[in-house]
């Protein structure tokens, strides 16, 4: 059993800096992309036709898959005005039930995402001219990661606590 455990601990670790490094690349790419854009435009008066277009999708799938990740390490806003004048077990016990709020509107936009993605699959875009089917992936791939993330905010907690330098998440 022991083995079993800390294979799901490495799992989820490795499935943790994987979702942070894909989070990174987006964002640097995406800049890169969007900085090139401008100085393309107004430097060099000859704007890339896909610049704008690329740029969008990718903040597309940066927000669904940085979210997961922002969940993880309690970096998501939260509203705890009321929350925090809970006691401690009160805030425990709200925390659950919101967390089990959000897996279940996980659990809805995986389903619909992909449905999403397949009936609009047909269509392209107006630049790039690829099937929408893999933009629209990016609900299905964000509400994975969300529910993986959140599924290890339960059952390893400690990873989120050393990438915050010790601080202890809501929990």
């Amino acid at each position: 059993m022991t083995k079993f455990l800390s294979v799901c601990l490495f799992a989820d670790r490795l499935l943790f800096w994987l979702n942070a490094i894909i989070v990174g690349a987006i964002l640097v790419v995406m800049s890169a992309l969007v900085f090139y854009g401008i100085v393309a435009r107004y430097i060099l008066d000859a704007p890339p036709f896909w610049g704008e277009e690329t740029a969008r999708f990718m903040m597309f799938f940066l927000v669904l898959t940085g979210s997961a990740l922002a969940m993880r390490l309690f970096q998501h806003p939260r509203l705890t005005m009321f929350a925090d004048m809970l006691p401690a077990r009160g805030r425990k016990g709200l925390t659950v039930i919101s967390d089990a709020i959000v897996f279940g509107t996980l659990i809805i936009l995986l389903v619909q995402g992909l449905d999403l993605a397949v009936e609009e699959g047909i269509m392209r875009t107006p630049a790039l001219r690829i099937s929408y089917f893999w933009i629209y992936l990016a609900y299905p791939i964000g509400a994975v990661l969300g529910l993986l993330q959140l599924i290890g905010v339960y059952l390893a907690p400690r990873v989120a606590e050393e990438i915050n330098d010790g601080a202890e998440g809501p929990y």
